[in-house]
């Protein structure tokens, strides 16, 4: 195959890749709702290799309407046990919890409680990566059940997220140790239950940014990231403008490696 025919296959599969984002994209905008604010995150990602297979992992996250005032949305905790192959694979399962903030009600925060299990495939193309993600998500949410604000249910539903990610090196000067290389990614969500909303695609979002390493260990991530979400007692959907910035830190505690498969940070 000639050289313009590889870069046509890879565009046909770059094309496939992101078509279901295009959809709903498409479907998003045909309702007209954008959130006054953008939102902040703020996340904390670490990994622990104890093992040749084995590593364990952790993330905080906090996310923010706006800085000033700084008005919390959200924090999170998220934990898990990984399984390292090499050939690229990295399987996981563990737990998460996620507490929504309510202003109206004074502080209260609504809980959600989640079992998860992924699993996550790297590979490369030149100096491009490729890392693909499913996750399946149970989730025990606490909701309002009426407009008062003053009564909660909680419920099981399951939750379906598809993530792709590429990156590549960014040049830099032969005499700098830090590294940078630039980040794209989309993910969308889907829904089991009928009862969430509307629509089959609950969520979607498309991030891009720089990933910044000063060293082997630490890097930090500054991404911006466009959200469409469902908002099912509205029966819209919601355009939300966010930016992200996430510190990952990985540490490597084996004394004998045989597995020196190099892997890149990826969005969370």
């Amino acid at each position: 195959m000639n050289i313009l025919g590889k870069k046509n296959t890879k565009l046909k599969m770059a094309k496939r890749m992101f078509f279901p984002f295009f959809i709903f994209l498409f479907l998003g905008f045909q309702v007209q709702a954008q959130s006054n604010k953008p939102q902040y995150w703020f996340t904390y990602n670490h990994i622990g290799r104890f093992a040749d297979r084995w590593s364990y992992g952790f993330d905080l996250n906090h996310r923010t309407n706006g800085i000033i005032p700084f008005n919390s949305s959200l924090s999170a905790a998220r934990v898990g046990m990984n399984y390292h192959s090499n050939t690229g694979f990295r399987i996981t399962a563990g737990y998460a919890w996620f507490g929504t903030f309510v202003p109206q009600q004074e502080r209260i925060w609504l809980h959600e409680n989640r079992l998860y299990e992924q699993i996550q495939y790297s590979h490369s193309s030149g100096k491009i990566n490729f890392t693909h993600r499913i996750r399946i998500e149970h989730r025990w949410r606490q909701l309002f059940t009426d407009a008062a604000l003053d009564e909660t249910v909680v419920f099981l539903t399951n939750r379906y997220r598809y993530l792709i990610q590429l990156d590549g090196p960014i040049p830099r000067r032969p005499d700098r140790q830090t590294s940078f290389r630039w980040q794209v990614a989309n993910e969308f969500f889907i829904h089991n239950k009928e009862e969430i909303g509307y629509m089959l695609f609950d969520q979607n979002r498309t991030l891009a940014g720089v990933l910044i390493s000063p060293s082997k260990t630490v890097s930090l991530a500054v991404l911006y990231q466009l959200i469409l979400q469902q908002q099912p007692f509205l029966k819209e959907t919601r355009a939300i403008n966010s930016f992200r910035i996430t510190l990952f830190h990985q540490l490597d505690f084996r004394k004998r490696k045989t597995i020196m498969v190099e892997e890149i940070p990826v969005i969370d």
